[in-house]
């Protein structure tokens, strides 16, 4: 099932961070190739008892009482009850925005670099506003910054080519097979004249 489920997050969270997003989308999984399991149905009260028991208490950890969990499942499902379409990855992500847990699904290499919270396209762009309107450096800071020496770096010598490895002689295997032959033959050869 093709969706675009960043789309239909952002109808209720409009500065939904797409990585959050890829991460929910990645814990749901094969659930959301079918389209009655990619839906949450908030009238089925053993679908929205799974979504508290797997979602909120397994993965999220949470160990509120159920009826706050309940509650908070119950708000999701108001929230969204104008869409007749409730995608799994829109009321997890409502849900975890609800108790503080998006940074949960945020891949572990992006979540280093992150340091806040997604800021709104339009705040992104006032922000590089302000930083292009900021004045350049003094001609006496450039300067003094040309003025000074370019750090040197230390180029590394070549290491000397390593000796050629001692070939160590190995006794072959055709002595010690040649002396268990003799010494079966001479076994054979007893055996067969003591039984004469």
């Amino acid at each position: 099932m093709a969706e675009d489920w960043a789309k239909d997050v952002r109808k209720y969270a409009p500065v939904a961070d797409a990585d959050i997003i890829a991460g929910l989308v990645r814990y749901c999984g094969i659930a959301l190739r079918n389209r009655d399991s990619a839906l949450v149905s908030f009238s089925d009260k053993t679908e929205t008892d799974r979504v508290k028991a797997n979602f909120l208490k397994k993965k999220l950890g949470l160990t509120d009482g159920d009826d706050v969990l309940d509650a908070a499942i119950a708000k999701v499902g108001e929230q969204m009850k104008a869409d007749r379409t409730k995608n799994r990855v829109t009321v997890y992500y409502l849900l975890a925005d609800a108790f503080g847990r998006l940074e949960d699904f945020r891949p572990k290499t992006k979540a280093k670099t992150k340091s806040a919270a997604p800021v709104a396209e339009p705040e992104v762009v006032a922000a590089k506003a302000k930083t292009a309107a900021k004045p350049k450096a003094t001609k006496a800071k450039t300067a003094a910054a040309a003025a000074a020496p370019e750090p040197v770096m230390a180029v590394a010598k070549p290491a000397a080519p390593a000796a050629p490895a001692k070939r160590v002689k190995t006794p072959g295997l055709f002595w010690p097979l040649t002396a268990a032959l003799v010494a079966f033959g001479g076994v054979a050869a007893l055996i067969i004249a003591g039984s004469k």
